[in-house]
């Protein structure tokens, strides 16, 4: 039995990686995130600068941690700066959430629930696109699986072991995503249902373990007046703007739960609704408790968990999306693996776990290979500002400047790739000759040079001298001093 566990593991880890990293060039959706974690690393490696944080969130005035750029270092220095060499750091967590889950599942539930649910992560086209965003809260389902195990050390009273991981999770919450600090009632409410003593010396391991993975943040608040604790008092205490609340905003948040329950299972293929998916989540889960395939004390955790989810972005003033609500995610594949294994475990429908699994593999396979490329990404920016550099050098250009022809916001992801093609790049009124980078592509703005889906307009050379050309690349290099979104020195 363990030599088939193995192979089958072994198989999934070798099906997970294949399908995090295949035609990753093409795929890899580089943008604004991406390209202000390469300019942490310059930070880093080349200006010798330690960095406390990391970009500024959406909520003015709080920063996410530093932990995830940290982790990119090893992997940009292996592929020389290269910033695809994020695409392996995410791919690797990937893997590691897979093990994980095997893992964690199998000490919390049995072996074969194991299984299940590194099947539906590895092959699950949601989980699969999850894991090739390299951004830093790519990781925030394999901390909830962590998190699920850390509850499960309660319900058995290991605690000492429990308050070691509570607290370097919870220390990690900063570097991840701060809505993960809604799941932590659900220690206190697992405490009570194992109806454990509390030991003070557990406590004491935990909030030391705490403070090692919080140092970071701690040094920083002190540093700077507290200035993130207080934005956070203020982004909970003010209007954040969203255009839904009361009974719109709870509808949505319903909508977007059960989006991200279908994102899981089959996306556009099966036309239901998403609150009906939501709703039938929530059911079958009751029915594995009634079935006793899941014990009272778990399903008292699941369902607690979904109600502190759906009741605080209800509440929440700010826009959701649907990455907010990843940190539910570990309970449907809880609900899924476990239904899943126990149509395996009855002679009469296991055939039917058999056709599910096989069905939501062959779907999620098909949404893979059939996804539609935004040519816009990784390669094909690139790919423009190596030409840039190219055309430039051909025509003895030292700077250049650089305009677009897009909606805003779509004008960012460049700037790493220019630094690292060792361009000076200038504004657009600075004199300079100005290349203009078009996207999308539209007939009224006719382009002399396409990649993919983005077009390059080269510049009128000849109303550019060489003596007006050189004094205008005299100054700063506004590609280092200008202002980049989300990022402070």
């Amino acid at each position: 039995m363990k030599n088939k566990v193995l192979l089958i593991l072994t198989l999934l880890l070798g099906f997970g990686f294949f399908l995090r990293i295949y035609n990753f060039q093409e795929l890899f959706l580089y943008s604004h995130d991406q390209d202000l974690a390469g300019w942490f690393i310059k930070d880093v490696l080349v200006d010798r600068h330690l960095r406390l944080i990391g970009q500024e969130t959406s909520t003015h005035g709080i920063f996410i941690g530093p932990f995830f750029y940290y982790l990119l270092i090893p992997f940009y220095i292996i592929f020389g700066m290269d910033p695809k060499g994020g695409v392996f750091l995410v791919a690797l967590l990937g893997l590691l959430t897979i093990f994980s889950l095997y893992f964690v599942f199998s000490k919390v539930f049995n072996q074969k629930v194991g299984l299940v649910a590194s099947v539906l992560y590895t092959f699950s086209f949601y989980t699969i696109f999850n894991d090739r965003e390299v951004v830093p809260t790519m990781p925030v389902i394999l901390w909830t699986v962590w998190f699920l195990y850390a509850l499960s050390l309660i319900f058995k009273g290991r605690l000492k072991k429990a308050f070691i991981l509570l607290g370097v999770l919870l220390g990690l919450i900063w570097h991840l995503n701060a809505a993960l600090v809604l799941v932590l009632p659900l220690v206190l409410i697992t405490i009570f249902l194992s109806k454990r003593k509390i030991e003070y010396r557990s406590i004491f391991i935990g909030f030391s373990s705490l403070f090692l993975t919080t140092l970071p943040l701690i040094v920083f608040e002190i540093r700077h007046g507290f200035s993130q604790s207080r934005a956070l008092i203020i982004s909970l205490t003010t209007n954040q703007s969203d255009i839904v609340s009361g009974y719109e905003k709870f509808a949505r948040t319903l909508y977007l739960v059960g989006k991200n329950i279908r994102g899981f299972l089959w996306g556009d293929m099966v036309n239901i609704p998403n609150e009906l998916l939501l709703i039938a989540s929530v059911i079958l889960a009751y029915y594995l408790y009634s079935k006793k395939v899941i014990t009272r004390n778990w399903v008292i955790v699941i369902f607690s968990w979904i109600l502190i989810y759906v009741t605080f972005f209800s509440l929440y003033s700010k826009v959701i999306s649907e990455y907010y609500l990843n940190g539910l995610l570990v309970v449907w594949i809880i609900v899924f693996a476990t239904f899943t294994t126990h149509l395996l475990s009855k002679n009469k429908l296991r055939n039917i776990g058999y056709v599910l699994v096989l069905l939501f593999v062959g779907a999620n396979l098909y949404r893979f290979f059939t996804i539609p490329i935004n040519k816009s990404g990784y390669k094909y920016k690139k790919a423009i500002v190596e030409e840039i550099k190219v055309n430039a050098e051909s025509y003895g250009y030292p700077c250049v400047a650089v305009s677009y022809i897009t909606d805003p916001g779509l004008n960012m992801g460049y700037r790493y790739f220019f630094w690292r093609k060792g361009l000076h790049v200038n504004r657009p009124d600075s004199g300079s000759p100005v290349y203009t980078i078009v996207y999308p592509l539209k007939d009224i703005f006719p382009v002399d040079k396409t990649f993919g889906a983005l077009g390059l307009i080269y510049p009128e050379y000849t109303i550019y001298d060489p003596d007006s050309v050189k004094n205008s690349c005299s100054g700063e290099d506004s590609n280092l001093t200008d202002p980049l979104f989300g990022y402070t020195e």
